[in-house]
């Protein structure tokens, strides 16, 4: 199988997890001819990234229906709860993350450089993310992990998601973005122990350390 997409995708970064935490290999490339050439957009219409190109060779696009399609595949060790409720819940999480919190950082990413900065926009922008990390704060579980008692889908969504974003709006100045979120707060400390996340943790940092060096971020 073949996943395209780049590092600091937290889409793509979310099913590079997926496959560190059930121990498989993945070849891990960018989108052949660049994200918007023919060659690419022959294989995932939508050219948006990451797309899994199968072993039967059907490309699929979106990193959730990639995350169900390798967890159908690969079903050991699980990463769906077992329970109803609890992979409800899961889906709910990523649902946010997806519908509020990352489309949130729009705004913050056009206005990055500070000389050109809409401020009112900025701050639309601010308060959106706040609200989705609240919806994050009313769903997420108490115990270490996004659900349950043990590392799953949800888990592989939050840890590419919040590794990416809490950073980033620390830019704007929204330095303790989870500050009054309690659950979040301790979901974020005990999460990053866990060796999935250390690995995605790791690879992330050295992408956008090599992004900011290059000037791309």
């Amino acid at each position: 199988m073949k996943l395209y997409g780049t590092d600091l995708s937290p889409y793509a970064e979310r099913c590079l997890m997926q496959f560190v935490a059930k121990g498989l290999d993945v070849e891990f490339l960018p989108a052949p001819g660049g994200l918007k050439s023919d060659e690419y957009a022959a294989l995932n219409p939508m050219q948006r990234i990451p797309a899994l190109e199968t072993d039967e060779g059907v490309c699929l696009p979106e990193s959730e229906v990639i995350c169900e399609y390798i967890e159908d595949l690969y079903p050991t060790p699980p990463l769906r709860p077992d329970a109803p409720v609890e992979r409800a819940l899961m889906r709910t999480l990523s649902r946010i993350v997806d519908t509020y919190h990352l489309p949130s950082m729009g705004p913050l990413f056009m206005n990055m450089k500070p000389e050109t900065r809409d401020d009112q926009a900025v701050d639309k922008g601010l308060e959106t993310v706040g609200k989705s990390l609240d919806y994050l704060e009313r769903y997420i579980g108490d115990n270490g992990f996004a659900v349950g008692n043990a590392l799953s889908l949800a888990d592989c969504t939050l840890v590419s998601t919040l590794n990416f974003s809490l950073p980033f709006v620390g830019r704007f100045g929204l330095e303790a973005p989870l500050k009054g979120r309690p659950k979040l707060e301790r979901y974020w400390d005990a999460i990053r122990t866990q060796p999935a996340a250390e690995v995605t943790i790791k690879r992330m940092q050295e992408a956008f350390a090599k992004a900011h060096a290059e000037g791309r971020f």
